[in-house]
């Protein structure tokens, strides 16, 4: 039990209205009243493993309508992921280390705590890395960030702690704006960068070309033989952000490739860094990594030399 979260003192309180719960919310949990300052909770700790995401939600909200009151998850631990989740649900938790209590307007941490730990930036975190380099600034203000991606103002301090994480980036604060500047050259940056970063396309099949939009763009190996000396391919292939395409438009069958083109849904918008009629020569390459033919992994290296001939 916390006797105190992170300075703040907590005071325990019996809560007995289980019994009026379906038992298996009121078997899975051991349950007490909790009181953070002055706001009393419902303070629930597994027995078990947790329910999927959309259970513990609907279990959660049988369990605060009895006593409207929040509801609070008390863990012994929890992973990056799981935490990322939560917090992007608004579900309230609390462990030795951390604490986020959406109600009260709170993430705390244990100043001992050591920095989060990273294995893939999200993808609003992959469009403030990108916007970074692309920007051409030393130091890029989260405020201009917020003009140009369609991000809230949380998503992108989020977006902007991970960057911090992987210790290529410091933060610091100019009056009230949060600044974030890199060490690194862009070349460099990007490299050491590229085991966070993810493939863009979420999905791909093919379309007729009288259904291409004004949204799509060249993409893939169409893209690349565009700025590099790699030969184009017969089949065309476009990208177009995954929000703005029905996916049940797309077909696995290739039957005409002159009347068909490929087309990749991302999980970004492809247009987002690009004036041109291509993808930008970073998402590019990275949609691309898979691609383990030597004729194409030469040209994205030459792609990537073109880019950062000047580092």
């Amino acid at each position: 039990m916390h006797e105190n979260l992170f300075g703040f003192p907590v005071k325990y309180e019996a809560w007995n209205k289980q019994g009026s719960l379906p038992l298996y919310i009121a078997n899975g949990y051991d349950f007490h009243g909790i009181v953070i300052g002055k706001k009393f909770c419902i303070a629930i700790k597994p027995r078990d493993d947790l329910s999927t995401l959309p259970a513990l939600r609907k279990q959660i909200a049988k369990i605060q309508a009895l006593d409207n009151a929040p509801v609070i998850l008390d863990l012994d631990s929890i992973s990056f992921h799981r935490k990322k989740s939560f917090i992007e649900n608004n579900i309230p938790f609390i462990t030795q280390k951390q604490a986020f209590l959406p109600f009260m307007c709170s993430m705390l941490t244990n100043e001992n705590e050591g920095i989060m730990e990273i294995d893939k930036f999200t993808f609003s975190a992959q469009q403030l890395f990108l916007l970074y380099i692309y920007s051409g600034k030393k130091r890029f203000y989260l405020s201009d960030a917020s003009r140009i991606l369609p991000f809230t103002p949380m998503t992108l301090t989020r977006a902007s702690r991970q960057l911090e994480a992987t210790g290529l980036f410091n933060a610091t604060k100019d009056g009230v704006n949060k600044v974030i500047e890199s060490k690194f050259g862009r070349a460099e940056l990007f490299e050491k960068a590229r085991k966070f970063l993810s493939n863009p396309v979420y999905n791909w099949g093919y379309i007729y070309k009288e259904d291409l939009t004004s949204e799509m763009v060249f993409a893939g190996e169409t893209a690349l033989s565009e700025k590099t000396m790699l030969n184009p391919p017969s089949l065309i292939t476009f990208a177009i952000w995954k929000k703005s395409f029905d996916s049940s438009k797309l077909t696995d069958d290739l039957v005409d490739s002159e009347r068909q083109v490929k087309l990749e849904l991302w999980s970004y918008d492809p247009r987002m860094f690009s004036n041109e009629n291509t993808a930008d020569v970073l998402s590019l390459a990275l949609s691309l990594e898979d691609n383990h033919d030597e004729r194409v992994e030469g040209a994205v290296k030459e792609l990537l030399g073109g880019r950062f001939k000047n580092g």
